[in-house]
């Protein structure tokens, strides 16, 4: 039986200024119509009851891109206010970070996640269909002299290049005294052909990384989806979290919601039936709503399989 929900994923946006692979097609995605995306006040509205009904502690601010949308600031600060919520953090892909830091701090975030799949320029650019690795750089620089800390990598890894990747990433890692989480290329959205060309499960990553450094185990948050490991790294101790959700699924001690830009309610990045909860508090109310949301989340049970046709960032990160 999956935990009770104490995170929120929070989407802000559909839109980003990336083109990921494994998160949408070339072409892009149909945009939602900006009259459909809840206004930020309304969305910490929703943040606001949802944590007083089911006790959410954290909230993680997801997009698309966060960063794209304009006012965030006043989101975090308005989250913040929320009784019980004790940490506010953000997923982001690092590009316009540099800019905002600072003021995110000031506003109350906590701490940032930055999606870094590969710090070579070239593999960066071609993950990401033209991204610039550079400005990446230098908004994890910025989030750490803002404190924003810990700063945690999440780096996606592919069959055809994680041992090139890997390596990488940990001298990266050690030489900033960041955190690392390995992630499994999950099929949302993917192209067929290229989804099962390209995934790796993360054991055999994992061994192949203990046959070249020493790994140890990390006491793990119970609720927390990675396995914590520490690395001996040339010399520096790097944290290592291992995502590992088709090889070895941490369905049971998931504690997390996703609530996304036009206010539905996702019990599951893998779930494809939805609640429909801004529709719900503004027409029927909060009595008819809160019914809804317990008979909906007693249904929550582990998917069949880790797969959905929708790409990622039309469901929030």
């Amino acid at each position: 039986m999956p935990s009770s929900p104490r995170t929120l994923r929070l989407s802000v946006t559909d839109r980003c200024n990336l083109r990921c692979r494994y998160c949408m097609p070339a072409e892009g995605v149909p945009k939602i119509a900006h009259a459909n995306l809840l206004t930020l006040e309304r969305l910490a509205d929703i943040a606001g009851w949802l944590s007083a009904r089911v006790g959410i502690e954290r909230i993680k601010l997801t997009g698309g891109e966060p960063l794209v949308r304009a006012g965030l600031e006043s989101l975090i600060t308005a989250l913040r206010a929320i009784p019980g919520v004790r940490e506010i953090s953000l997923t982001t892909n690092g590009a316009l970070l540099a800019k905002h830091a600072a003021t995110l701090k000031a506003a109350g975030l906590a701490r940032a996640t930055v999606s870094l799949d590969s710090p070579d320029a070239e593999r960066y650019r071609e993950l990401t269909r033209g991204g610039r690795v550079e400005a990446v750089f230098a908004g994890i620089a910025a989030a750490v002299a803002a404190g924003l800390t810990p700063l945690k990598l999440n780096a996606v890894l592919q069959r055809s290049t994680w041992e090139f990747d890997v390596p990488l990433l940990l001298d990266f890692a050690a030489s900033r005294g960041l955190e690392l989480r390995f992630i499994e290329l999950m099929h949302t959205g993917t192209d067929d052909r290229w989804y099962h060309a390209e995934f790796v499960p993360l054991p055999l990553v994992r061994r192949w990384l203990a046959g070249n450094a020493e790994v140890m185990p990390v006491a793990t948050r119970a609720c927390a989806p990675a396995v914590l490991t520490r690395v001996r790294w040339h010399g520096a101790d790097v944290a290592v979290g291992w995502i590992t959700p088709r090889s070895q699924p941490f369905c049971e001690r998931c504690d997390r919601l996703r609530l996304d830009a036009r206010g539905r309610l996702h019990r599951c990045l893998m779930d494809h039936c939805f609640l429909e909860l801004a529709q719900l508090l503004d027409e029927e109310g909060p009595q008819a709503a809160g019914a809804a949301l317990e008979s909906y989340l007693n249904g929550k049970t582990a998917p069949r399989a880790m797969d959905r046709p929708d790409a990622m960032i039309m469901i929030g990160g």
